[in-house]
């Protein structure tokens, strides 16, 4: 009866292991209006894309073979002013705009508090791959790629978001018009921290249930009122 119960306790134990995965793409859609360097106004439509996760130890390390949905193809993305691109960007002092910390483009691998706003050293060591286009493109080419170009500072380690999602931030999207994610493919590379094996799968995004959604957009209103 002992060896039955240690052999069922083991195979439990190893149900759980191979259980602990990043387990989808989502989008939370929300809208932003914010001010920019030197006072412009900014409205925008925002997309922000997060990998799931139902182990807090699941660690993304990179983003590859992105394919947007047709929807969200052949938009030239908005920028913030003072941001430099798609790696995140936040120089701080009076570069520092609202417009930059909420409505700004970029693709990360995580390394982004629990309110997903771009301030100084959010998202760094981000690296771009060559399918991408430069950091400077209108939009992630054919097939584009992001990853953690210093894998030792873990910013790809699973966080639970004001939003309510448990998993990785990977992107945020905005727009002045009408566009969506939702349908566009990805592939990603994850592991459970340094030393450990990778695991690689491939995901379509969908969009985040109902609550989840209100609760992000309750969170950009929240932030919108204390900055005001």
């Amino acid at each position: 009866m002992r060896t039955s119960l240690f052999a069922a306790a083991s195979a439990a134990l190893v149900a759980g292991t191979a259980a602990a995965d990043i387990t989808g793409a989502v989008a939370v859609s929300y809208s932003v209006t914010a001010e920019d360097f030197g006072g412009a106004s900014v409205t925008v439509n925002v997309q922000d894309i997060y990998m799931t996760s139902n182990d807090s130890a699941d660690t993304l390390l990179n983003v590859y073979n992105l394919t947007l949905a047709q929807s969200g193809a052949g938009i030239t993305y908005f920028q913030s002013f003072t941001g430099t691109g798609w790696q995140p960007t936040n120089l701080g002092g009076p570069f520092d705009t609202a417009a930059l910390q909420t409505a700004d483009s970029f693709v990360t691998i995580g390394g982004f508090g629990a309110d997903g706003r771009q301030v100084e050293g959010a998202g760094a060591g981000t690296g771009l791959d060559p399918n991408f286009g430069g950091n400077t493109a209108n939009a992630p080419g054919a097939l584009a790629g992001w990853y953690n170009g210093n894998p030792p500072s873990l910013n790809g380690a699973t966080t639970t978001y004001d939003s309510g999602i448990t998993g990785v931030l990977v992107g945020r999207f905005a727009y002045a018009g009408d566009f969506d994610l939702v349908g566009s493919t990805l592939e990603v590379t994850w592991n459970q921290g340094l030393g450990t094996g990778a695991n690689q799968a491939a995901f379509t995004v969908t969009p985040t249930p109902g609550a989840l959604a209100l609760l992000g957009l309750a969170s950009v209103a929240g932030r919108r009122r204390r900055n005001g």
